[in-house]
């Protein structure tokens, strides 16, 4: 058996070498330490108070929309959202509510309503309580955020239009999401995106093309403590999913065309105008009057601003250029001539005479004036009714409506701008139905000068002229004129929409001739829109002055120029004006001459939409709106072009 002596047991080397591995092991200690308390100690306090992680959506900027020229149309800008987690808020409800209530100038009940809205949602999500928050909103809520569990702000953006027009038919608007669309994407692929109090777009091309401007949405995961209040960013940001901005749309609009259309149209009274590219089928202007400002819906909306639209008898947020369905008049000759030709129930060289009336059995139809002997192409001219009178009675009522079809009647055009109605074109079966205790051939009679059971939308009739221009190719009107591909970094056209129609080439030049001598002949009925001299615009229409049983004639005037090249195909529609030669004609004629050539019959409104001098007058007018919050920094470059493009249209 071995015996240590404590001399070999504690030898020098020994001491030393267990000296060292203390002190290494100290010298650790004290490393972890002052990491634990340095370096990591905010992270970790944060973590070890943290309950749960919490995701907070991120909403990507809404796209961008320009005009045909690239100037800015409407943009977005930022915007701030009181949001509020029913998970963290409602332990704390009895003093939180009433504080939150007061920062924000409402009753608690206007809390609890929305609250209780998206009740049927998730308990852990946050609901939107406060859009458009300004500025003391935000730094109340920021003073008070330990007394406020719960609460949250948001950055999300709003609609600011930048563009001196109003166009408000055609943009359309965006709002907060209803309960009645959350239940109707509940069974479609948006179902997963959509939650109560986001924004989405509701008319108009805000609407059809949602999906391109709404972009994808983004979260960002932070850990919370017991009371819902933020300690740390979950992973240090690692987990977050970044949102992806909308896609920016280009329009077919022309800013220039589009404001002088809603002045000339505003002094004549409430109707539509649509004008279109007969090539391509882009919608250049669309106006709608009365019409409304977008503002309106931007944000928080002061109560006399709304109440003034909503409670309106004109009914401004009725597009008239899509929705209403007038009777044609006169415009519904052009049609009447090509199916008598295509079908061959007359020859070309067909002439009847005109003594000023036409009597079927016992009702006389009356015409404007005894036009003499008239074929097709004077009876387009001096838009003879007796000759379609008769015309009427040889097609038939189910060949009017089989050619009606033929040129784009009784369907929507397609158009992307929201909502669009059909109109309504008769036939046998549809007469049966609507008149079940008989009806006679005089029916169809005045319907073969667009009377009667007829009705069509200004945007059909747009559609209408640019199929004449295009010598029988109808195209379908569009407003989306290019997107933006933010993934693969360039604009994309979108695809023109069109077909030739089943009418010979004869048919067509036939009338197209007719078309020319309204505006050009001796006789012809809308002279007014001839544009004589150096900037002769060839202009060719056809006239209509539609009866209404509520008040004075509507005045229409379809037409498309210059003929030989046609640039512009257009329809305008003053309701309750009287005759569509001395009415809208001139309004054709103005917006044509200024479209092709830039000559500018009338100055420009002393008091342009989405100006500073406009704003003045809305504040004078109504409730001014709250403070708008913070803004980031601007780009110089991009407010340079823009202000040159304002002060460019102040100077015309």
């Amino acid at each position: 058996m071995f015996n240590f002596s404590d001399h070999e047991f504690a030898s020098p080397v020994r001491r030393r070498t267990f000296a060292i591995l203390i002190g290494l092991v100290f010298a650790g200690f004290i490393f972890r330490f002052a990491q634990l308390q340095l370096w990591e100690g905010t992270e970790l306090r944060g973590a070890a108070s943290a309950q749960g992680i919490k995701r907070i959506e991120r909403v990507p900027v809404r796209g961008a929309l320009y005009d045909r020229k690239g100037r800015v149309v409407a943009a977005s800008i930022p915007s701030y959202t009181v949001m509020i987690t029913p998970q963290d808020f409602n332990p704390y409800r009895r003093t939180s509510l009433p504080l939150l209530a007061k920062i924000l100038g409402v009753d608690t009940n206007y809390i609890q309503i929305r609250l209780n809205q998206a009740g049927s949602y998730v308990n852990f999500h946050p609901v939107k309580v406060w859009s458009d928050a300004d500025a003391k909103v935000i730094a109340a809520i920021e003073e008070h955020h330990d007394d406020l569990p719960g609460v949250d702000i948001s950055f999300e953006s709003k609609r600011q239009y930048v563009a001196p027009v109003r166009a408000s038919h055609l943009l359309g608007f965006t709002k907060e999401i209803s309960e009645d669309m959350l239940d109707k994407v509940a069974d479609t692929e948006d179902s997963d995106y959509y939650n109560p109090g986001d924004i989405v777009g509701t008319t108009g091309l805000e609407y059809n093309h949602e999906r391109d401007l709404r972009g994808v949405k983004g979260y960002e995961f932070v850990a919370v403590d017991a009371r819902g209040q933020r300690q740390a960013r979950f992973k240090e940001g690692k987990a977050d999913i970044n949102s992806i901005d909308g896609e920016s749309i280009q329009l077919g609009m022309d800013i220039d065309l589009q404001l002088y259309a809603e002045q000339l149209l505003a002094g004549a009274g409430s109707g539509a105008v649509v004008a279109l590219d007969p090539n391509t089928g882009e919608i250049l202007a669309l106006v709608s009057k009365p019409d409304y400002d977008l503002d309106i819906f931007s944000g928080r909306t002061s109560k006399a601003e709304y109440q003034e639209v909503m409670l309106d008898k004109s009914k401004p947020l009725y597009n008239r250029a899509t929705q209403s369905a007038y009777p044609p008049g006169s415009t519904w000759k052009l049609l009447m001539a090509a199916a008598c030709l295509q079908s061959k129930t007359i020859p070309f060289n067909f002439s009847i005479g005109c003594p000023g009336s036409f009597t079927y059995g016992d009702h006389t139809f009356k015409d404007d004036a005894a036009h003499g002997f008239v074929d097709v192409h004077r009876s387009i001219v001096a838009s003879c009714d007796v000759f379609y009178y008769r015309m009427a009675l040889m097609l038939g009522i189910d060949s009017m409506y089989r050619y009606a079809r033929i040129f784009g009647f009784d369907s929507t055009t397609g158009a992307d701008i929201g909502y669009e109605g059909k109109g309504m074109i008769p036939n046998t079966r549809r007469m049966n139905k609507w008149y079940p205790k008989g009806w006679t051939k005089g029916y169809t009679v005045s319907q073969g000068i667009g009377q009667g059971e007829i009705g069509v939308t200004p945007m059909q009739q747009a559609a209408y002229a640019a199929c004449w221009a295009n010598h029988g190719v109808w195209v379908q009107p569009h407003a989306a004129r290019a997107i933006y591909n933010t993934k693969k970094g360039k604009w994309e056209d979108v695809p023109i929409v069109s077909h030739k129609i089943p009418v010979a080439d004869t048919v067509i030049e036939t009338v197209r001739r007719g078309m020319w001598g309204v505006v050009h002949e001796p006789g012809g009925t809308a002279h007014a829109a001839e544009t004589p001299g150096a900037h002769d615009c060839m202009i060719a229409g056809k006239t209509g002055t539609a009866q209404n049983p509520h008040g004075k004639d509507h005045a229409w005037f379809v037409s498309f120029a210059p003929f030989d090249h046609p640039k512009i195909a257009m329809c305008v529609l003053v309701e309750n004006a009287g005759f569509g030669g001395s009415i809208s004609a001139p309004i054709t004629r103005k917006l044509i001459k200024y479209y092709l050539y830039g000559d500018r019959e009338d100055s420009l409104p002393k008091i342009l939409p989405n100006t500073p001098e406009y704003d003045k007058y809305r504040a004078e007018k109504y409730l001014k709106k709250q403070t708008p919050a913070p803004a980031p920094k601007e780009n110089p470059a991009k407010n340079a072009s823009n202000d040159a493009v304002l002060e460019e249209k102040k100077q015309g």
